[in-house]
């Protein structure tokens, strides 16, 4: 796997205890956007057929945000392979990318699941494996 490749993943994994804040961040950016006054009523007398669309396009708005889907779908690829995993690999990738601190390194991971490194790394790799192809990166 290609080094930009990996740090990529490693950022999306490192990010998603923080998903649900992000979704609704843009929720918010997307919702409570700046809209400049439509005059609707060109050319004076009353608006025939005048409907309100304001939720309707707040609706296609929220769901062709292109932001909005990779967040979700990102979160959604991270989600699955962290439920497919094994108890090891769960806390592999716990504690090295979802701890808001994190403490230890490759080689405490090893130590903590009973591990050599290089099987750490071997797990950790065939994780972001995983979540790319989930991606299809």
């Amino acid at each position: 796997m290609e080094k930009a490749l990996f740090n990529y993943i490693a950022k999306l994994i490192s990010d998603y205890p923080k998903t649900d804040n992000y979704i609704h961040t843009r929720e918010e950016e997307l919702m409570n956007k700046f809209q400049e006054f439509r005059d609707d009523n060109v050319g004076g007398g009353r608006l025939l057929n005048g409907k309100d669309t304001g939720t309707e396009d707040m609706a296609i708005t929220l769901a062709t945000d292109r932001r909005l889907t990779n967040i979700e779908r990102h979160a959604d690829a991270v989600e699955e392979c962290l439920s497919n995993a094994d108890d090891t690999t769960y806390q592999i990738i716990k504690e090295l990318y979802l701890k808001q601190n994190r403490e230890v390194t490759v080689y405490g991971v090893a130590q903590l699941v009973s591990l050599s490194e290089r099987a750490v790394k071997y797990r950790r790799m065939k994780f972001f494996e995983a979540v790319a192809e989930k991606l299809g990166l």
